[in-house]
């Protein structure tokens, strides 16, 4: 297995800086729920995550002070800045409510030089979609290299789930990777990561047909970790079968299409199964480990026709949300739809 490098130190910040004293520059980069922007100084490493919707001030102070805690020459210190965004501080507006947070750039390893002369985040789209990644220049990944990050990601998911974290919003969009000089993967939208079974304040922003149908379904308030493995499934389905593939809404025994590996077939279907129980992401971890071994190193994704339209977003009925965690909900649905369309124009 390779070791995945890791970055420096991140920068030195206090845990509250007021939005007043950030000097930012650019256009910004629009998501879901947020604008990003780039910072005037600290070392041109960090970025300013600017809200649309009001966030909880306690649930992001948790999350800032638990990397804080960590020494950074620990394991675990250096394994949270290997694979996640995580946020560095919280940003105050002039009244001192929550604007948006401090987050680290991305190492220049995550990004794509296309053939459009654009600079873009390599994010997991470019997995899914990569005959249209292969217009725009991006080298598509081998097998291995595609069960080599797969593991990444789930190991950082297991790293989560041991310190009783889940993170909410799990989706392509929201993964960068890279195979040179070593396969490696960052974890965007640390900001959506939570206790697992605590009640927080904040809104549930999820992203388009990646989310748990017993969440859309209000058969639990908020992603669990069962709903860990079902975007772990998902997204394997997606990485190595068609990129809008999604299951039934039944339990039945469907299959993603031709090009998943034999060897994770019985894991994936039952992580996507429309109710629990799902399996443990450390068998996703062991079954990843046995298909690496049986895997040649140069071996290339067998595609079907891909299509290259997005994907329909899976329906909503029956949500039992209160009125403002169903407008919270309905924005991060339609934001997260909007995203994926311009994300696919880029693209190009």
């Amino acid at each position: 297995m390779t070791v995945q490098p890791g970055p420096r130190t991140w920068p030195s910040l206090p845990q509250r800086v007021p939005e007043g004293e950030l000097r930012t520059y650019g256009a910004g980069s629009r998501g879901g729920s947020s604008t990003v922007f780039d910072v005037f100084g600290h070392e041109d490493r960090v970025l300013y995550k600017k809200y649309a919707i009001q966030r909880s001030e306690a649930d992001l102070d948790r999350l800032v002070r638990l990397h804080r805690e960590l020494d950074s020459d620990s394991n675990d210190g250096a394994f949270l800045r290997r694979r996640f965004a995580w946020p560095l501080a919280v940003v105050t507006a002039d009244d001192g409510a929550v604007s948006g947070v401090l987050v680290p750039k991305a190492e220049m390893t995550y990004r794509a030089q296309l053939s459009t002369n654009r600079v873009r985040a390599r994010d997991f789209n470019y997995l899914l979609y990569e005959t249209r990644a292969a217009r725009v220049g991006v080298e598509p990944a081998t097998v291995r290299e595609k069960l080599v990050l797969l593991r990444l990601t789930v190991e950082a998911f297991v790293w989560l789930e041991e310190r009783g974290l889940v993170h909410e919003d799990i989706s392509a969009g929201n993964l960068l990777w890279s195979v040179r000089p070593e396969p490696a993967v960052l974890i965007l939208d640390c900001d959506s990561i939570r206790p697992a079974g605590s009640t927080v304040d904040d809104p549930l922003l999820t992203t388009t047909d990646w989310t748990d149908p017993r969440v859309l379904g209000g058969e639990v308030p908020r992603p669990d970790q069962a709903s860990v493995t079902y975007a772990v499934g998902l997204l394997t389905a997606r990485v190595f079968g068609t990129p809008s593939w999604r299951p039934s809404a039944t339990d039945s025994q469907d299959s993603p299409q031709e090009g998943v590996p034999a060897a994770l077939l019985p894991v994936l279907r039952e992580s996507v199964r429309a109710t629990t129980p799902r399996p443990p992401l450390h068998r996703w971890l062991a079954i990843l480990d046995e298909a690496l071994e049986d895997t040649p190193a140069r071996t290339r994704t067998p595609r079907t026709a891909v299509r290259t339209t997005v994907s329909e977003p899976l329906r909503q009925g029956g949500l039992s949300y209160g009125v403002k965690e169903r407008v919270a909900l309905a924005v991060g649905l339609v934001c997260g739809a909007v995203a994926a369309i311009l994300l696919l124009i880029e693209m190009l």
